[in-house]
């Protein structure tokens, strides 16, 4: 559990294997929990004072939302990958917090890391 602790405080570092292994992850999750989970993990991202998102992530992240695609798919593999990259705690929180589909998530992302 210690270990689990300390992924949460820092940066996030994800090789492609983890990063494919999160993406698959989040296919599968409900149109409900992207609706509740999207919308919190965007803001997250948004009040970090971190110079990590200025990238492609960030690019296509920005992207997303302003279309009105954040809520999907795509848009959640995008804010896990870049939520693991600035605020990994702030993550764990708010899929912790929300339902049951969401929690699950965040133990399968854990068991990756």
């Amino acid at each position: 559990m210690e270990q689990i602790h300390d992924v949460e405080e820092k940066e996030v570092r994800l090789s492609e294997v983890q990063r494919s292994k999160i993406y698959e992850l989040a296919r599968r999750v409900s149109h409900e929990m992207l609706d509740e989970v999207c919308p919190a993990l965007f803001r997250a991202i948004m009040t970090t004072d971190s110079k990590l998102l200025k990238n492609q992530l960030g690019i296509v992240i920005f992207h997303l939302q302003k279309n009105d695609r954040i809520n999907t798919v795509i848009g959640l593999q995008k804010l896990l990958e870049a939520s693991l990259k600035v605020a990994p705690e702030e993550l764990f929180k708010i899929l912790g917090s929300a339902d049951s589909d969401a929690q699950e998530l965040a133990q399968k992302i854990k068991a990756l890391l």
